[in-house]
């Protein structure tokens, strides 16, 4: 028996020992969001976008290049390329500048187009950070549910525990029989095991909840109480669940000012510097200049644009459609969770003031048991049905701190 106390009392040690310190909700989330590889490729996405709009800046500026070209035409007996063609070579070094003008309205939508790439990929970075917020929440949950499973069936120990030494006592006195002694010493052990594996699952969940926010500890330190509250209600108008099809209906508009930028037309100035010539020996005489304008412009093809705008309809309507049912099961979901929340409180209420009753029947099983008028096997079932309340009691908070997580997620 002493050894057995003495066992429990050890594991005591290490349980308080290895959860002597405690990590918050927010701690994991800080660290989740600071880890996470998708929310840094977001931000790199932002910041390459912010270099594209350089680069399209940069295209509007005068091109220069350098051209060269040595040409050499060989010629034997009258077979070879026709010198009228060809000149018998070519030799060329110069410098070339062209730019587009008037071309402003025709790159104000391509800007556009970057902007618009980069809230969204902004609003997606916010979802995505969002998201994995509400995963890190869920997975703390559960390693808090577990966290409470291992205190209670702890503390369960502990009362069987402080009985056994009593209960030893009338045995030896004969008030009890040897086997009332031994199903209690039974019932000790089931609940040793109990209490041993809730540890193993809270510590599984504490690692599974390390892993997802990307954090390198084997320690398993114990879990604040979530604190969580149901948010005030939020404009759904200006959620960034609804935003993205704003985004969507503006790209959808910019794509058809995309379309139209080839039917405008195109005006672009050139000009160039250096050397010319085909005669080798009259190089030095062919140093010279050109510059000039080309302009085009688009007549007919086929009606291309009328189709493209087309397609860019069918996508709007398409859009619309999407964003009518998301608001539809936005307002529905939010309601439905008020609804499980109301009945989830109205359980709660009821199973704690059964857990009351239970432990007042408890203490008065404890005072029969002390004087022998009660049975073991009915003090056991006692407990058992306790713990089967606590249980109860423990899933219910569960489900209440799972739906207000599920909650706050959409009310944002």
């Amino acid at each position: 028996m002493y050894k057995r106390l003495l066992l429990v009392g050890f594991l005591n040690f290490i349980f308080n020992l290895c959860y002597s310190q405690s990590n918050q909700l927010s701690y994991y989330i800080q660290q989740g969001l600071q880890n996470s590889p998708l929310l840094k490729d977001y931000t790199n996405q932002i910041q390459s976008a912010t270099i594209d709009s350089s680069l399209l800046n940069a295209q509007r500026k005068p091109q220069v290049n350098a051209v060269s070209m040595v040409m050499v035409v060989p010629e034997y007996n009258g077979w070879g390329y026709d010198d009228a063609i060809t000149n018998g070579g070519n030799y060329s070094a110069q410098v070339s500048v062209t730019q587009n003008v008037f071309n402003k309205k025709a790159y104000k939508p391509q800007f556009e187009a970057i902007s618009i790439q980069k809230q969204s990929i902004a609003n997606t970075s916010k979802l995505s950070e969002h998201d994995l917020k509400k995963t890190i929440t869920d997975q703390y949950i559960t390693a808090y549910n577990s966290l409470k499973q291992v205190d209670y069936t702890k503390a369960t120990l502990n009362l069987l525990n402080e009985e056994k030494t009593i209960l030893q006592k009338l045995t030896e006195q004969g008030i009890y029989k040897q086997t009332d002694y031994l199903s209690f010493e039974i019932a000790i052990q089931s609940q040793e095991i109990q209490w041993k594996q809730s540890e193993i699952q809270y510590r599984n969940d504490v690692r599974q909840l390390n892993l997802i926010c990307e954090i390198n500890d084997t320690a398993i330190n114990k879990l604040a109480a979530p604190d969580l509250k149901i948010n005030g209600v939020a404009d759904k108008n200006n959620s960034p669940f609804l935003k993205q099809f704003k985004l969507d209906s503006i790209s959808i508009i910019n794509q058809k000012s995309l379309a139209g930028i080839k039917y405008r037309p195109q005006f672009n100035w050139f000009a160039d510097a250096g050397l010319l010539g085909s005669n080798p020996s009259l190089l030095y005489k062919n140093f010279g200049t050109s510059f000039g304008f080309n302009f085009s412009m688009p007549l007919y093809d086929g009606k291309q644009k009328n189709l493209q705008y087309q397609k860019l309809s069918i996508s709007e309507s398409t859009r619309i459609n999407y964003q009518s049912f998301f608001k539809n099961q936005y307002t529905q979901h939010l309601q439905q969770i008020n609804l499980q929340l109301a009945d989830n409180d109205q359980l709660i209420n009821q199973i704690q003031k059964q857990i009351s009753s239970a432990e007042s029947l408890i203490k008065q099983c404890k005072q029969l048991l002390n004087t022998g008028t009660l049975s073991v096997t009915d003090f056991i079932i006692t407990i058992k049905n306790y713990i089967d309340v606590k249980n109860q009691l423990n899933q219910e908070q569960l489900t209440r701190n799972q739906l207000i997580s599920e909650y706050n997620y959409w009310n944002w």
